[in-house]
């Protein structure tokens, strides 16, 4: 049984009675992480109780692969369902499951039978992975996929955990939130609760703001990058001379930095990509994360600026940077530095030819 959309949610409050083995995987692992111990939770009772939670690596299994069967078929010496929970489990372990699903699982019943409950928890597994081929395809069997927030998810996500504190949050503050954080279920958890903390303790009203947001939420080198390549992209040569000292001191790593400015340039390249076939509207609404807002027109203005082949001489720039950063034995700093106001100045120098 494959699981998606508000099926996840039904399940993970009450799981489907057939089912007696979950696969929860994907490449968000904090969100693998919390529905595998909710599921734990919600069939055992307890977590920590080891008389009814066994609790292994996926490769004990993969070395002895009658193990699952016979973790999961030992009765519960305190009553109820016991649950082996399979951690790092990867296709390895589809054989072992696929037998015990086959021969010797439980008919489920609810979480008051005395059956054994198979969670795996896995990684980011692809569409030809065995493992997760059995989850979608066997009667007895679920997969449970946790990917990236999508921005309706993560807002919905913000507002709930705030609402629970008290607290309600500004437009501007919560579109931010949805452009920084989402690739990690629990990343983002820590960093709303740090951000409902701060609020309840600064005693400024129970409304958060974007001041607020930017104080707490991420690392302040992240906004650096962002502002620097923002900067870089305008050739903004005053600006981008103080972000590159902000990001330097702040430790951030030359070829970090050059990533950061790869990316955005990237991004410009793909939004005119996609305008070529389309529209610019179009491409601005395919980027992942979003554009905030607030910067939104800056980026626009890029576009207007940094047209092919000037946009791939600056992208050809960043790579013999990043290149020269690790071969040359030349400071990495001063290589990095000097290639960013480079860069900056090619578009400088294009605006005024055409002026």
């Amino acid at each position: 049984m494959k699981l998606s959309g508000r099926a996840v949610d039904q399940f993970l409050l009450s799981p489907d009675p057939a089912v007696v083995a979950v696969v929860v995987y994907g490449p968000d692992e904090g969100l693998v992480r919390e529905r595998v111990d909710r599921l734990v939770t919600l069939i055992a009772g307890d977590p920590k109780d080891p008389l009814r939670v066994a609790e292994l690596p996926g490769s004990a299994v993969e070395a002895h692969p009658a193990r699952l069967a016979d973790e999961a078929d030992q009765l519960s010496m305190t009553g109820g369902r016991r649950v082996v929970k399979l951690r790092e489990a990867g296709d390895g372990v589809a054989k072992p499951l696929l037998a015990w699903l086959d021969d010797g699982a439980p008919a489920g019943k609810g979480k008051a039978e005395s059956g054994g409950f198979v969670v795996i928890e896995a990684g980011d597994l692809g569409p030809r992975s065995g493992l997760r081929k059995i989850a979608e395809g066997h009667k007895r069997a679920a997969s449970l996929p946790c990917y990236r927030d999508e921005i309706a998810g993560l807002q919905k996500l913000a507002r709930d955990k705030l609402k629970t504190d008290g607290l309600d949050i500004a437009a501007d503050a919560l579109q931010w939130l949805s452009t920084h954080l989402g690739a990690d279920r629990a990343i983002t958890m820590a960093e709303l609760e740090k951000l409902s903390l701060y609020k309840l303790g600064a005693d400024t009203g129970t409304r958060v703001d974007l001041a607020d947001v930017l104080a707490v939420v991420g690392d302040s080198a992240d906004l650096a990058l962002d502002d620097l390549a923002l900067a870089l992209g305008d050739g903004d040569l005053p600006g981008l001379e103080r972000a590159i000292s902000r990001s330097f001191a702040e430790g951030a790593n030359p070829i970090t930095i050059l990533r950061a400015c790869g990316r955005h340039f990237l991004r410009l390249q793909l939004v005119q990509g996609i305008a070529k076939e389309s529209n610019v509207e179009t491409g601005l609404r395919s980027l992942r994360p979003p554009l905030f807002f607030k910067t939104a027109d800056r980026f626009r203005a890029q576009l207007g600026r940094w047209r092919e082949p000037l946009l791939a001489d600056a992208l050809a720039r960043i790579v013999a940077a990043e290149r020269d950063c690790k071969r040359t034995g030349f400071p990495a700093q001063t290589v990095c530095h000097r290639a960013l106001i480079d860069i900056a100045s090619l578009v400088r120098s294009t605006a005024r030819r055409a002026g």
